[in-house]
């Protein structure tokens, strides 16, 4: 089957070309919402603002930059640019305004996802801009300001040959990114919620969305479960290569800092300014997430304590 094998070797090294450059490519140009081009945006127009700057703990002036650490993986929210240096997306673009608007260089860390929470606890970092839920655990650890809002959806292959659901999963292998909200509580959640009395889902837990999404085109899992804009996004630029269907579980995404960092309400100042002044819908506009934005910065509580 030579013609075959040419064929499918063609298909793959175009996904790989097109997943190599999720990193370094511009959001989809015809998309509502969004602008051209992941050039580095560094925000020099941005005036500080007085009130958040003030609340800038001395520490931090004193130190001379606000270290922000994310797991890089994927866009739009965190990838490289095409220098394979330069972090672009969202969350930098977050980071940067954030810095602005407090007075103060911000310098970004890329780090793997199961390794910021501690990052933060050790204090090598101020704050994580890496697109977390507020979980119950993360909570314990974290202060966490809500910043935008999503969910979690399914990837599956073009025209969907295994006619997978979100709550038609039961015995199938779901690639997730270690780390992810997606391992560690939404998939087990659905598998509970629906694939009792059946095959349970297999979970295949891999470094990043770009592996997934490969093994997924090989057929080593028949789906992949992960943040609905990261989908989304991979979708635009390899559209006949899989599809994205449903989103679960939108919730609140959020800036994390240690558990009563003196930080935290200088952050929270400094996201009000900048959706004040229009920059924070700017840049979710930049990225074609303006559905995504929020108009509060809250700081999130545990359920338990939400109604005191």
């Amino acid at each position: 089957m030579p013609h075959a094998s040419t064929g499918r070797l063609r298909v793959l090294v175009a996904l790989l070309a097109v997943l190599s450059v999720l990193g370094c490519s511009t959001p989809d140009e015809n998309a509502p919402g969004t602008a051209a081009g992941p050039v580095l945006e560094t925000f020099e127009g941005l005036a500080p603002d007085p009130v958040a700057a003030a609340l800038l703990p001395a520490r931090v002036r004193e130190a001379g930059a606000l270290h922000v650490v994310m797991n890089v993986s994927s866009a739009p929210t965190k990838f490289y640019a095409e220098d394979n240096t330069t972090i672009v997306g969202l969350n930098p673009d977050l980071a940067r305004a954030i810095g602005r608007v407090l007075d103060i260089p911000v310098v970004l860390h890329d780090v793997p996802l199961d390794g910021i929470i501690p990052g933060l606890q050790a204090r090598r970092y101020d704050l994580t801009i890496s697109s977390m839920s507020p979980t119950a655990k993360r909570l314990e650890a974290l202060d966490m300001v809500r910043y935008g809002s999503w969910g979690s959806s399914v990837a599956v292959k073009a025209r969907n040959p295994l006619g997978l659901a979100p709550d038609r999963l039961c015995g199938s292998k779901v690639a997730v990114q270690q780390g992810s909200i997606q391992e560690s509580q939404r998939l087990p959640e659905l598998d509970a919620a629906t694939c009792r009395g059946e095959d349970p889902i297999e979970p295949v837990v891999l470094p990043s969305q770009n592996d997934a999404l490969l093994q997924l085109d090989s057929g080593r899992v028949d789906a992949v479960f992960a943040d609905s804009p990261v989908l989304a996004y991979a979708r635009t630029q390899a559209p006949d290569s899989f599809e994205v269907i449903g989103e679960l579980n939108r919730s609140p995404i959020t800036i994390g800092l240690p558990k009563g960092s003196d930080l935290t309400p200088a952050v929270q100042a400094a996201l009000r300014a900048l959706m004040a002044g229009g920059s924070y819908q700017h840049i979710f506009f930049r990225w074609g997430m303006t559905a995504n934005a929020v108009p509060e910065p809250v700081l999130e509580v545990p359920e338990s304590q939400e109604h005191r």
